[in-house]
């Protein structure tokens, strides 16, 4: 099935997601042609031999999957990761590959299948420190950390602190030893490397100056069509799930409401 058949209709409107986490090891052949099909659709450049060797190298994958069709319409590799730093360990939970099929942007469910996995790997081992590792060619990517973790970096508002910087360090030589740039905090696309199809994550000017953030990522990684990709950490906490809660129900039982209720209000007539 191609993206375009799949697109929502008035009268196939697009189904409910439901998501899980499974390792690597129980995907089966057709979840990972499924996979493929769906980093080809967004992304230049993806070969099967490629891709499989990447998904080789990570742990889990979070599947989003539509109940009416039970077909994968979304995913993200994960990649679980200690380092020894002075006399404590780091952990870090990688995201690697991440697509999800148009139709369901906008969804939190993945958001949401992440930080629960997030939390359950800080309860593992609460008292050691845990972070995000995010890799973004695109601001749809680079959002998705920004607008839900509290402590992130790199950041428009604020340098990257040195302690922070030497994680950064120590996280992405590990991973991309050959192609992490500490001094600008990306890492050069290899030759052949996966770049976003033109118009999937376009930034536009009225963008730029709407949304700070956006802005910073154009600033900091200009090369983003070409496949450079700035790399990102985020630090988890045991109060990293009730600061996303208050915040999506902010969003959803007041800002939202208030937003229809301003749209709907009466306009003052004037000269009466």
């Amino acid at each position: 099935m191609t993206i375009e058949k799949s697109m929502p209709t008035p009268s196939r409107p697009a189904s409910r997601l439901t998501a899980k986490v499974v390792s690597v090891a129980e995907l089966s052949y057709e979840d990972k042609a499924r996979m493929l099909q769906l980093m080809q659709a967004y992304y230049d450049n993806v070969s099967r031999e490629q891709f499989l060797t990447d998904l080789a190298k990570k742990s889990d994958v979070i599947l989003l999957i539509d109940k009416n069709h039970a077909q994968i319409q979304g995913f993200s590799t994960l990649l679980c990761l200690r380092l020894p730093c002075g006399e404590k360990t780091i952990r870090g939970i990688f995201s690697g590959d991440t697509v999800v099929d148009k139709q369901y942007w906008g969804q939190r469910l993945l958001g949401k299948t992440f930080l629960r996995f997030l939390f359950k790997e800080k309860l593992r081992h609460p008292f050691e420190p845990l972070y995000w590792l995010l890799i973004s060619k695109g601001y749809k990517t680079y959002l998705m950390m920004a607008n839900n973790f509290s402590a992130y970096y790199p950041r428009f508002d604020k340098p990257t602190p040195a302690d922070q910087r030497a994680l950064l360090k120590a996280f992405y030589s590990t991973l991309y030893p050959n192609d992490y740039d500490a001094e600008t905090g990306l890492i050069k696309p290899a030759v052949g490397a996966y770049q976003l199809k033109v118009g999937v994550a376009a930034i536009s000017s009225a963008l730029l100056t709407a949304n700070p953030k956006v802005a910073f990522f154009q600033q900091v990684n200009p090369d983003w069509p070409k496949g450079a990709e700035l790399a990102c950490l985020a630090r988890m906490t045991l109060w990293m799930p009730l600061y996303y809660a208050l915040k999506v129900l902010l969003l959803d039982r007041v800002l939202k409401p208030l937003s229809r209720l301003v749209f709907w209000l009466p306009k003052e007539r004037k000269n009466e």
